[in-house]
């Protein structure tokens, strides 16, 4: 007995032992890294200023199979995508993302030992991928507008009422606000300072930024530009009803977050499902996918919870 806990001190005390080693190298390694961080050296300076100006692998596979592309017209649609959602590809480059990852997730598809129609099934959705991402990447870039309208707004009226001119306060608004909005403030002062028209140059950034509350906010400033009068004490009321209107946004998702996450499992759980069965059981899926019964429960079944889904994004998607 006496023996068993002896070596059961010995035990907790040489786990205390190691535990303490281990924590102090982790704080001590944490500390570095933080110190390198902010004190990079010369060595670390020249090692990253040379990887900026050297294209990783992938950027390089971009590039060479989007100038097969170069030529190509692309629609509209595509070069609005990705001008408001802020990215630095040419349509030209994202076509070739798009055909890339279709083309890995069927190779990947392929090593998997999947059939031909599952396969191609995967390699519409790799296509499809990028563009939803690109999309996703708008939504959130336009949604983060509204919060940043409200500081700008706040800013300008300020600044104004401190002595400072419309395009002074403009200015300021694009060297201390980050992107999307600052930007398009520094790209509207030099337009501006061109000798372009400010209607014409708002409504330039009206069409990269298509947000309802930054149109309202444009066409309220060009209207009292236009007639005269007290341009921050609008500005200050517009504050006051962008942030009266996000609020209700705020309350509204948190109000359908629970009919959101129920679109997203009733959807995903039959397809999660037939892909298990088709994965570990084959046989017993097999009916599903060789006989013409089984292909028209499948058809019916898809359309069902497509069905489903516009249904249910309906009733939670409410306009404010």
């Amino acid at each position: 007995m006496k023996t068993a806990v002896m070596i059961l001190l010995l035990f907790i005390a040489a786990s205390g032992t190691f535990f303490l080693i281990l924590v102090t190298y982790v704080e001590n390694r944490r500390i570095k890294q933080r110190i390198t961080e902010f004190l990079p050296s010369p060595e670390k300076i020249s090692v990253l200023s040379e990887r900026e100006k050297k294209p990783s692998v992938s950027n390089q596979l971009v590039n060479k199979m989007a100038g097969i592309f170069k030529n190509v017209q692309f629609n509209e649609g595509t070069e609005k995508l990705l001008l408001e959602a802020g990215s630095k590809l040419k349509p030209e480059d994202f076509f070739a993302l798009r055909i890339l990852t279709a083309a890995g997730l069927g190779l990947m598809g392929l090593f998997i030992g999947l059939p031909w129609y599952f396969n191609a099934v995967v390699v519409i959705i790799g296509f499809a991928i990028p563009k939803i991402l690109m999309k996703r990447k708008r939504k959130k870039r336009l949604a983060f507008v509204n919060y940043q309208l409200i500081e700008v707004l706040g800013m300008m009226a300020n600044s104004m009422r401190a002595g400072f001119s419309f395009m002074q306060a403009m200015q300021l608004v694009g060297k201390e606000i980050p992107d999307p909005l600052g930007p398009e403030f520094e790209r509207v002062i030099r337009q501006a300072g061109l000798g372009v028209p400010l209607e014409d140059v708002f409504e330039e950034m009206e069409k990269r930024l298509p947000n309802k509350e930054l149109e309202v906010v444009i066409r309220a400033i060009l209207a009292q530009r236009r007639s005269g009068g007290n341009l921050a004490e609008l500005m200050e009321t517009m504050e006051e009803t962008i942030r009266g209107r996000v609020r209700i946004l705020e309350e509204l998702n948190t109000l359908t977050a629970q009919g959101r996450m129920s679109s997203w499992i009733i959807t995903l759980l039959p397809v999660g499902l037939g892909l298990y069965l088709a994965l570990v059981n084959r046989e017993y899926f097999a009916p599903m996918l060789e006989h013409p019964l089984g292909w028209l429960m499948m058809f019916v079944a898809s359309v069902s919870i497509i069905i489903g889904w516009v249904v249910i994004q309906k009733i939670i998607r409410i306009e404010v």
